[in-house]
């Protein structure tokens, strides 16, 4: 069934808030249900096209990069080769929205087929979510470490090591995992009549899930990460700031590659912050705000979107480092890590 078509039916026209993953889930109906408009399905078809060519052929190319034996033995190069799969893993969940929102394919419905219906809502769900997460701690241990190699030069080879960070990258992961871990329980799959994900039984488990863990998610996901984020760049950008100016004239040209490296770092600090802020803003403003005012077409269409904008950050990110990287790339051959 065309998606631009397609209806479902919602009780008591209630809406509650977004899933991890970004979707939105509905009660069952009074016959009103949401609608997935032509503006949507153009988004989705032709924005995730473009993000799938450019964000693949970027995630790619970083690989080949960081994987070069000078590169892989550097803990800075490991972390972005941690943080390129993560975002690879997102893309191909996003595979999902293009085939059944974008091209029109008719999902697997909870109607005739609940068991498989739960199982891809919950395994999709757990997996953008948990990936989403440990992409935005990556990214603040890239920085993390960056900020060490910065404040102690002369013990970067005892903190900065392939073991730390490779140690760090697996509790980010074990973390991430805990974390999500309830959207795999039975209480969690795909809410009937209308083919999306969110709480199918349970009532403390869908007060927990739409007053409570939306609110944790964003913090811990969002907002936690880019204060640190931002704490961190700016010692950095200080402490540089002052080497400059005492530095000798031989440790200029390491000033000038720190600069660079910090240059590449604020530009994914700010890519993070200018496309998950706003979904996080609209999570929490959903159940309370925009649930009782607007229609449910019209916040599946605002879902669209804002999931759309996140996605930006999953695949543009890696444009941004490879093309950056080419002028720097010699930073890293020269070990100046």
């Amino acid at each position: 069934m065309d998606t631009s078509t397609r209806s479902s039916t919602i009780s008591h026209g209630f809406v509650s808030s977004s899933s991890p993953g970004g979707s939105t889930s509905y009660s069952q109906g009074d016959g009103n249900g949401p609608t997935t408009t032509n503006m949507q399905q153009n988004l989705v078809l032709y924005g995730y096209t473009f993000l799938f060519l450019f964000g693949y052929f970027g995630h790619i190319n970083s690989i080949i990069i960081f994987l070069r034996h000078t590169l892989r033995e550097i803990s800075t190069s490991c972390l972005f080769i941690c943080i390129t799969i993560s975002n690879i893993i997102y893309l191909l969940t996003c595979i999902y929205d293009f085939l059944y929102t974008g091209i029109g394919l008719s999902p697997v419905s909870a109607l005739t087929n609940p068991s498989l219906s739960n199982a891809l809502c919950r395994f999709r769900t757990f997996v953008q979510s948990v990936v989403m997460c440990s992409s935005a701690w990556l990214l603040l241990a890239i920085s993390i470490d960056r900020w060490l190699r910065i404040r102690f030069p002369f013990q970067v080879k005892k903190l900065c090591t392939i073991k730390r960070v490779l140690f760090g990258a697996l509790i980010i992961l074990i973390f991430a995992i805990l974390f999500n871990a309830h959207l795999l329980l039975p209480s969690f799959g795909t809410l009937r009549q209308v083919d999306i994900c969110g709480p199918i039984s349970n009532n403390i488990y869908t007060i927990f899930f739409r007053q409570i863990w939306t609110v944790l998610l964003t913090c811990l996901q969002s907002l936690v990460p880019t204060v640190i984020l931002l704490v961190v760049t700016v010692d950095m950008f200080i402490h540089l700031r002052a080497q400059q100016r005492q530095s000798l004239n031989q440790n200029r040209r390491r000033a000038f590659i720190d600069r660079q490296i910090l240059a590449i770092m604020s530009t994914s600090i700010f890519l993070f912050f200018s496309t998950q802020i706003p979904i996080s803003v609209f999570h929490i403003l959903l159940v309370p705000v925009l649930r009782p005012t607007l229609s449910g077409t019209y916040i599946l269409q605002l879902t669209t979107i804002f999931n759309f904008v996140a996605s930006i950050n999953y695949a543009v990110r890696r444009i941004l480092i490879p093309i950056s990287k080419r002028e720097t790339v010699n930073i890293f051959l020269n070990n100046f890590f």
